[in-house]
């Protein structure tokens, strides 16, 4: 038996004590949801799945991928064993567009309960982040870079930097270095000589990325450890590693403000138990709880309400009013458009340093 398949029967087999509190080796789950791991699925799974699959008298089986790639392959063989993957909003056009996505019953959120761009016929949000820059105290005290000019500047800032190995928020980050207002990011990479500009600007930086971090977890583990001296990553992994111990600050300038979700798999093997199982984790009443164990923002508008938030946590959300001018909106119409541009280009460039 394979790693992978050990490794899934394992986590299955936890899903399924949390949500029915036995285990039955020949009882298969009712729905099986993926999601990108670590901290985040820890959080995913404690404020939503296992709470919703209690109160609908359900089991489920979760597993861990970083990318909808692997819900694609199972598509298109025909052997699909998910029924909900966990994406982002600019991620959904992609996955819709390669035909692996279900349309979701209209009863499975209220769209009045999220903001307008949040969400899609094929997609419902649970939580807004920010991708931003964060930076080591130890080396720069509190005046690191604050700005996307500043961490691409290498003179004014040398040091170790940490960028995704996925262009998202990456090229977009360029474009602003290059000193492209935030307004009209998209405006300029829509044009063929801002995508080369914005590329080129990557690969001007690449000798200085001493790791191109490939999940949350990865990029979190380089904030605890300081093997970085600066990243650009996931708000909510920052701040769970300031909360470990972490001697790291981090800006909301220059971020950008992006939306996580589900949407289920086209031919999902148990899809209407899938659609009743997002139905009641989307609920304020459990999305409020979200912040509880990570460092994110519930989609649902009426979770704040539901929640009462502190100061403090609001302070660490993206989407609190005083974080959202600093940001610029994720475009999912840009990426649906150039995101196999921006892929193949940004990973000649990082697999070329």
């Amino acid at each position: 038996m394979s790693n992978r398949i050990m490794k899934f029967l394992k986590t299955a087999a936890t899903a399924c004590v949390l949500a029915s509190g036995s285990i039955s080796v020949a009882h298969a789950a009712d729905v099986v949801i993926q999601s990108s791991g670590g901290t985040w699925q820890e959080a995913q799974d404690k404020a939503l799945w296992a709470p919703a699959a209690k109160a609908l008298g359900i089991t489920y089986a979760q597993d861990t991928a970083q990318n909808w790639a692997e819900a694609r392959a199972q598509v298109e063989s025909g052997a699909i064993t998910w029924d909900i993957i966990q994406i982002s909003i600019a991620e959904e056009p992609l996955a819709k567009a390669a035909g692996i996505l279900e349309k979701l019953d209209p009863s499975v959120f209220n769209k009045a309960d999220y903001s307008a761009g949040t969400y899609t016929d094929y997609f419902v949000p649970n939580s807004n982040y920010a991708t931003l820059i964060a930076w080591n105290k130890n080396t720069y005290g509190d005046n690191g870079p604050k700005s996307a000019a500043d961490f691409f500047d290498t003179k004014k800032f040398p040091g170790r930097r940490a960028l995704w190995n996925q262009p998202g928020a990456m090229i977009e980050a360029a474009a602003l270095a290059l000193g492209t207002p935030r307004e009209k990011v998209y405006e300029f990479l829509s044009t063929e000589a801002g995508r080369k500009a914005a590329m080129d600007k990557i690969a001007e930086l690449a000798p200085s990325v001493s790791v191109w971090w490939g999940s949350g977890a990865q990029a979190a583990q380089l904030v605890k450890d300081g093997e970085v001296d600066m990243i650009m990553t996931w708000g909510g992994r920052v701040v769970g590693a300031i909360n470990d111990g972490a001697n790291w600050a981090y800006t909301f300038n220059d971020a950008q403000l992006g939306t996580d979700g589900y949407a289920v798999i086209k031919g999902a093997p148990h899809r209407d138990a899938a659609m009743r199982f997002l139905q009641e984790m989307s609920k304020a009443q459990y999305q409020a709880h979200l912040p509880d164990s990570f460092a994110t923002a519930p989609a649902n508008l009426k979770a704040f309400d539901v929640a009462g938030y502190s100061p403090e946590v609001l302070a660490t959300m993206a989407s609190a009013p005083k974080n959202v001018p600093l940001q610029y909106a994720v475009d999912p119409a840009w990426w649906a458009k150039y995101g196999t541009w921006a892929s193949e280009e940004y990973d000649r460039v990082r697999l070329s340093k």
